[in-house]
């Protein structure tokens, strides 16, 4: 039998760990000023993290907001924003394209950004285990539901994620 709260945190978890690899491949890339690198990475987290990024910030933020506070939430937020901005920014990147020194440094600051929120958020996961069992049961069919939706990160850009 399954445990549908175990299966929240490890898929919770695996999410993480991906976006990580993939903000890691992003800013490997910038530092080595291989711009079409960087682009792919992101095309690829791009796919990776869509659902993720979107249940957050519909149905876990909202979670989060009574155990870890408003201020904390509304930061996570803002680092979404930035990571969106960049996200949309790198997979835009026409082949041969090469971005400018100032543009690649900020996109890099708002890459690491992002990778420091993947960090922090991955420790502050632990508040999951708070939240009621029914709930997460609810959060974890929320999240697949997401998932088979197959949204990208970047479309997120259009304005506030709706269902």
């Amino acid at each position: 039998m399954s445990d549908p709260v175990s299966e929240l945190f490890d898929e919770f978890r695996h999410d993480h760990q991906t976006m990580g690899r993939g903000l890691f491949a992003i800013a490997k890339a910038l530092r080595a000023e291989d711009d079409q690198a960087a682009g792919s990475a992101a095309r690829a987290i791009d796919r990776a993290a869509g659902a993720h990024i979107k249940f957050e910030e519909l149905y876990f933020y909202p979670e989060l907001r009574a155990l870890l506070g408003n201020q904390t939430v509304d930061r996570f937020a803002q680092e979404h924003s930035e990571g969106l901005a960049a996200m949309v920014r790198l997979t835009a990147l026409e082949e041969s394209a090469r971005l400018s020194d100032a543009e690649r440094k900020h996109l890099l600051d708002q890459i690491e950004t992002m990778r420091a929120h993947t960090d922090e958020c991955g420790e502050h996961f632990g508040a999951l285990g708070r939240i009621p069992r029914q709930q997460q049961e609810s959060l974890l069919a929320a999240l697949r539901k997401l998932r088979s939706e197959a949204q990208l990160w970047t479309q997120l850009a259009t304005g506030k994620p709706s269902e």
